[in-house]
């Protein structure tokens, strides 16, 4: 499958049909060839990427531009404005991934592929023809067609998409939600995020590790807590436990820190969530590391809010761009 066989790119769910082999540009702002800002052994990914020791650490390619547009994007410098960083092609892409692995990377891991999930999947055929094999971790918003998906099918171990936000039970998946709108920059992101993370547990199924305790395949769904149960993860959580599973290995993350858009007192755009403009407090956190459990979710990985603060990249720094 490649971009040039459809009608436009439907690679994600926004489906904005543009001919980027003409030159023209979509709503994520890619072209042809892949976005790229970094690509480093990352150590604070969790645990069964990174791994448990100063050895090795998760193999994290960054690419540039983003299919989802959210407010408070912590890696906005290279989602968001304009996409910092260089185009590369499929055989530099491939070049990288060896070089991660030669340096004793764990896994392949590539955040927000979504985009360029054509030149990935072409790219990853031709790694795996020459040898790489170490997993190759899709680290995804959450909002993947199932036109990408198909063509990832086999090629990805470990799938780790965002379960970015959930619905109230009075809510239908099939209306807009202002909210996700607001926020995510797409109003049907439940609705698409609920198809994907059904068809990525029908490809790779419940995350397996190794003996070392490393993911080997299977899905890992990330979550970020906001303030005032703005993402709903009181609604969320249920639907997980229920429709993927209680041996679902979440990832219920603490870090979110008022960025990009969401500045305090700048965006009147979101006065009415105050809660945006502060960070998560202890007491919230903990009502939802209780709720993971008491719906049985007991492979849920925590964070230590000082995330906030401590996982915050800057792309606009030389040399490493993320540090722990």
């Amino acid at each position: 499958m490649s971009v040039s066989n459809h009608p436009g790119c439907i690679l994600c769910g926004h489906h904005c049909r543009v001919d980027r082999n003409s030159g023209h540009i979509g709503r994520c702002g890619a072209e042809t060839k892949l976005g790229f800002s970094a690509a480093l052994i990352h150590h604070g990914e969790e645990p069964p990427l990174s791994g448990y020791s100063p050895e090795g650490g998760s193999g994290t390619i960054f690419f540039t531009r983003c299919n989802l547009t959210c407010a408070f994007c912590q890696n906005w410098q290279i989602s968001q404005s304009g996409g910092q960083g260089i185009d590369i092609d499929e055989g530099r892409l491939v070049e990288l991934m060896f070089q991660l692995a030669e340096n004793g990377a764990h896994n392949i891991n590539l955040v927000s592929p979504t985009p360029y999930a054509v030149e990935i999947a072409r790219a990853l055929s031709s790694a795996k023809k020459a040898g790489l094999n170490i997993p190759v971790v899709y680290n995804t918003g959450g909002y993947d067609s199932m036109a990408a998906l198909a063509m990832l099918d086999g090629l990805v171990e470990v799938y780790l998409p965002d379960a970015k936000i959930g619905l109230e039970a009075a809510m239908d998946p099939a209306e807009p939600d202002s909210r996700a709108m607001r926020l995510f920059g797409a109003g049907d992101y439940v609705r698409l995020n609920r198809a994907a993370l059904l068809e990525m547990k029908r490809q790779v199924g419940h995350l397996l590790l190794d003996g070392q305790g490393l993911a080997a395949r299977g899905l890992m769904v990330r979550h970020l807590v906001l303030p005032d149960d703005l993402a709903r993860t009181s609604a969320l959580l249920p639907w997980l436990a229920e429709n993927i599973g209680p041996e679902l290995h979440l990832s219920l993350m603490a870090q979110y820190h008022p960025a990009n858009r969401i500045k305090v007192g700048d965006n009147p755009e979101f006065r009415d969530m105050l809660g945006l403009g502060r960070p998560l407090s202890i007491r919230e956190y903990e009502q939802c590391v209780n709720l993971a459990w008491s719906l049985g979710l007991t492979n849920t990985y925590v964070q230590d809010l000082e995330s906030a603060t401590m996982m915050r990249p800057d792309f606009s720094k030389p040399g490493p761009k993320i540090f722990n």
